[in-house]
């Protein structure tokens, strides 16, 4: 099997995501089973500081240390369990020593795979407000479309605040992330595609009125996968 190699970006990110893989590959390989996986994780400040400047290259500087990283640790590939770093993508790839699966590019093909004709964007604004999945969307003919701008701001809030530091959420803010859920399916959504690693903590099938698409699910499935090949 392949060694994955994890680049973290908040702690509740690179948690769900290495949790995900070995519970997927419990399931398929047997109990206790799972690839050799490592992680390594820069303080999230620092790259927060440099994505809030729309400095790309200082953001790809940081990941691809922590990829130079994984190498030394054996890694055979590389993930990256966060959404909105990927507008830094290119120049990742561009430099990396190991091959990067794309969190935008997975989640964009099992949406066409389940066959939504038009699918919501949830995450934190850059995310939302950049595009980072308009073109990897209208590339495989799928609508995007978001929330609007207000519910985009408490979206916001709600995981800088609330999320990526705790975990959790309070139960006024989970009244809201279903609210906006459900004014997306009231829009004529197909689908949600949770595009905040760590928006799954908190929203999932069983509580949101849509379908939703989970990127950092689909990214550690596809990762096991890779490792398995």
């Amino acid at each position: 099997m392949k060694h994955i190699g994890i680049v973290g970006v908040t702690a509740e990110g690179a948690a769900y995501c290495y949790r995900t893989i070995c519970r997927a590959a419990a399931v398929k390989l047997g109990r206790n089973k799972h690839p050799e996986i490592s992680v390594h994780t820069r303080s999230f400040d620092e790259i927060l500081a440099a994505q809030e400047e729309r400095n790309w290259n200082r953001v790809a500087g940081s990941l691809l240390d922590s990829i130079r990283k994984l190498q030394g640790m054996g890694a055979d590939f590389a993930i990256i369990p966060a959404n909105s770093v990927h507008y830094a993508i290119q120049i990742v790839r561009q430099k990396s020593p190991l091959p990067v699966l794309s969190i935008v590019e997975e989640t964009a093909d099992e949406c066409m795979r389940q066959g939504y004709k038009r699918a919501a964007v949830l995450g934190v604004g850059l995310t939302m407000s950049g595009g980072l999945y308009s073109d990897p969307l209208s590339d495989r003919a799928i609508e995007y479309t978001l929330p609007p701008a207000s519910d985009q701001g408490h979206l916001n809030r709600i995981i800088y605040e609330e999320i990526v530091p705790t975990g959790s959420v309070s139960p006024k803010s989970m009244e809201k992330l279903l609210r906006i859920l459900e004014k997306l399916k009231n829009d004529d959504c197909d689908a949600a595609i949770l595009a905040c690693t760590e928006l799954p903590t908190v929203i999932n099938e069983s509580n949101s009125p849509l379908p939703v698409l989970d990127s950092t699910k689909i990214l550690a499935v596809k990762a096991l996968e890779e490792a398995l090949t």
